[in-house]
């Protein structure tokens, strides 16, 4: 199933960097399972007024993809549309076999969607979507995250979701698959702008998902982001730190240990705290102001200029200082921001 979208497109995109797994601040007890990933600087995407195709595997009750493209759609109407971009939306239940029928036109949907480059054979390509989506359905196994095809023409960007009905519970006030397609469309948004830290992406996002359901009414955002506080007090080691976690993968010692933490909880704190920090205090400065400067400078000079101080190293030292306030002064530093 092929739906193309359209929303107006913002500027230009250029250095596309890194992409990184999943997820956010979840209520105690719902489990996580993040597959960061990082490949070689590879071309930029292109800002375009058409957005993403949806693709989902016969048999696989459409409300997913659904439940998905609603926070996906609500991401790139706040960020821009950036891509290519293709969703792939894959599920078994209780790992149940899929299909050989649906197998097959799945393989093909996907193998059918790209352009390989000379010395890759189909049956490279129907071996890897065996492996990465369908086997990983049925061995009961959710995984959620941005994949960059940097050997098809022209690059281009996938959002992968596989058993994310297992994600799904009555009591949530936004279904947490609709969070994941907020969280993985804002690393496309992010990542068409130059590198930024392990931190900033993951934070980013997760702040995404925290900002914009506040701002369609679905629900509050001191509750979500006092969660993100309190697993991001589980760090207690008073030598780690955001800034840690610049790059996961030469995280120091035991700190990548404490990835969630660092990375989504703790940086998603580290993104309100910039917008705070920053002149107008609007999240939208993110999009039109921060980001751009992201091209222009690169990201240590454009967060200098953003929160007006000398360098990265004065604004780890003031959030360092302002992760210890008391809870009920933190989030009273929510109030003050403007969309």
């Amino acid at each position: 199933m092929k739906t193309p979208q359209e929303v107006p497109a913002r500027p230009v995109l250029h250095l596309l960097f890194t992409l990184l797994a999943l997820t956010g601040c979840q209520e105690p007890g719902q489990g996580l399972n993040r597959q960061p990933d990082t490949r070689p600087a590879f071309e930029p995407l292109v800002a375009m007024e058409t957005g993403p195709v949806y693709h989902v595997l016969d048999g696989y009750d459409p409300i997913w993809m659904e439940r998905v493209r609603e926070g996906i759609e609500t991401a790139r109407a706040y960020w821009g549309s950036y891509g290519p971009t293709h969703v792939w939306i894959a599920g078994s239940y209780e790992g149940a076999e899929i299909d050989p029928a649906a197998k097959r036109a799945f393989v093909e949907e996907y193998c059918g969607s790209c352009t390989f480059p000379n010395g890759m054979r189909l049956e490279d390509c129907a071996g890897y979507v065996e492996s990465r989506f369908l086997d990983v359905a049925e061995r009961d196994e959710s995984e959620a995250y941005l994949s960059y095809l940097q050997d098809t023409t022209p690059p281009r960007a996938d959002l992968v979701f596989i058993n994310i009905h297992k994600w799904f519970f009555e009591t949530d006030p936004v279904p947490d698959p609709t969070l994941r397609g907020i969280h993985e469309y804002t690393h496309v948004f992010q990542s068409s702008f130059g590198s930024t830290p392990t931190w900033m992406m993951e934070g980013g996002a997760v702040f995404a998902e925290a900002w914009l359901p506040v701002q369609l009414g679905w629900r509050g955002l001191h509750g979500v982001m006092e969660r993100c506080m309190e697993s991001a007090r589980r760090v207690t080691d008073p030598s780690m730190s955001i800034a840690d976690m610049e790059d996961v993968d030469s995280a120091p010692g035991k700190t990548i240990e404490y990835y969630r933490e660092l990375a989504y909880d703790r940086g998603a704190w580290a993104v309100a705290f910039m917008i705070h920090t920053s002149p107008t205090r609007r999240v939208s400065a993110l999009r039109d102001e921060f980001y751009p400067s992201v091209t222009e400078l690169g990201w240590e000079a454009a967060l200098s200029r953003f929160v007006g101080m000398q360098d990265k190293q004065e604004f780890y030292a003031a959030f360092e200082s302002f992760m210890g306030w008391p809870l009920e002064e933190q989030l009273t530093l929510l109030d003050d921001l403007k969309d």
